[in-house]
């Protein structure tokens, strides 16, 4: 059956680990009995239910791990046959090591069984036959304080050879193991161990460990990557062998940027080394506007008002000097981008900025083409700042062709200077 097999699994890994040891609970050559209760689930063959079944053995210790005990049993079964086995048997019994006060054996054995069987009503026969058993087991022996008795704890699979068909059946009982005339369980000497590591006063190089701490047999903390900093402490486990590490367990601090602040605590890496920074490593932005103090063309900016990039405030327009465009063209030329790209910045700052991108042209041509050309290019740069991010419901691009001239229309440089876009401020 497949509980047969389950046991048979136990009992080899049980006796694979069976060494020879100290001896098993009392001393060699001395005997014990053990009484013992528990439930039996006999072969369905039988047509028999579960039921109560005891035992009472008496045993030695014959070697370190091998005891040999002798039992009578009994037990008590209902169903559509009533079942009430008796019987004799012999276990040899061997320890299996254990560092604890628990002691695991294994057992196997034999012995003769007579079954006292009253048939169901509809055959109204009892039958009763002699038979050999085997056995094998598994069970548990567990300390009951200080006495020298032990709580025992088996599950057992009996083998009855009737013929022409065996039954097999399956025990789980407990009770006690009480060794003759002996003595309570001598108590170990415990030697005083002030920290509580597991490691004595008179051996502890390490005295004071922190509670709960891992520690060697000297009573020391463990370093695991042996770079002088204990488990505990230690931020960076595994740094190579040799590294040289702070009191952290971790490499010593870098400061990459040279502004007095270590990488791990520097929230503005890169910052440039002649800038003055705070705690955070970031540069100081000393009138509050948002531009700090080495891009701050206008320090001082009073609090509240709408600055611009260079941190200077936003007053009736946004200029754009250097925004020129290919000739008689609204095409940008590449120069102009960086300025633009300022000015994009600038209305991202200012969400709630509303302007006017305002073209305008020299004297030279005709008005009406002028006109045009200016409308050209003032949506030309609003397209632009509208693609580096700036809100594009709040430009507006208007053209005043010849309009508002800035400089002398008659001289070269005058002209230039009056082929021109601006930001108007609308609000």
């Amino acid at each position: 059956m497949n509980r047969g097999m389950l046991i048979a699994v136990f009992l080899g890994l049980g006796l694979a680990h069976a060494v020879s040891a100290d001896d098993w609970v009392v001393p060699e050559n001395q005997w014990y009995f053990s009484p013992m209760i528990g439930a039996g689930f006999e072969d369905t063959d039988r047509h028999s239910d579960a039921g109560v079944n005891a035992s009472l053995g008496w045993g030695k210790q014959i070697a370190e791990r091998w005891a040999l005990e002798f039992s009578v049993f009994g037990g008590k079964h209902s169903g559509f046959n009533d079942f009430s086995p008796m019987g004799i048997g012999v276990d040899l019994i061997g320890a299996i090591a254990t560092p604890g006060l628990a002691t695991p054996y294994v057992l196997f054995g034999t012995g003769w069984i007579r079954p006292d069987i009253v048939e169901a009503p509809s055959i109204s026969g009892e039958l009763e036959y002699d038979n050999f058993i085997g056995s094998l087991g598994v069970g548990m022996l567990l300390p009951l304080g200080n006495a020298a008795a032990r709580f025992r704890t088996e599950l057992r699979y009996r083998l009855d050879f009737h013929d022409p068909n065996s039954f097999d059946d399956l025990l789980v009982m407990g009770g006690l193991y009480m060794p003759i005339g002996a003595a309570a369980a001598p108590q170990p000497t415990m030697l005083p161990d002030s920290d509580g590591d597991g490691v004595a006063d008179d051996v502890d190089l390490c005295p004071a460990t922190a509670a709960g701490a891992k520690v060697d047999e000297y009573g020391c903390e463990l370093d695991s990557d042996g770079d002088g900093v204990a488990n505990s402490k230690d931020r960076c486990p595994g740094t190579p062998s040799g590294s040289e590490v702070d009191s952290r367990g971790c490499p010593p601090a870098a400061d990459s940027d040279g502004d007095g602040v270590m990488d791990d605590n520097d929230r503005c890496p890169g910052t440039p080394r002649s800038v003055t920074v705070d705690s955070t490593g970031c540069e100081i932005d000393s009138d509050g506007d948002g531009v700090v103090d080495s891009l701050d063309s206008c320090p001082n900016t009073a609090s509240g008002v709408r600055i611009d990039v260079r941190g200077c405030e936003i007053r009736e327009k946004i200029e754009l000097p250097g925004v020129r465009f290919e000739l008689n063209s609204a095409n940008l030329i590449s120069e102009s981008t960086a300025i633009l790209d300022q000015a994009a910045e600038t209305l991202r700052r200012n969400p709630d900025l509303q302007v006017e991108a305002a073209g305008y042209t020299d004297t030279t041509g005709a008005d009406s083409y002028n006109l045009d050309l200016s409308q050209r290019r003032a949506e030309s740069v609003r397209r632009y700042l509208i693609s580096r991010g700036a809100n594009g419901d709040n430009i507006t691009a208007k053209g005043y062709g010849e309009a508002n001239p800035i400089a002398d229309n008659s001289t070269r440089p005058g002209r230039q200077r009056n082929r021109r876009v601006d930001l108007r401020v609308l609000n």
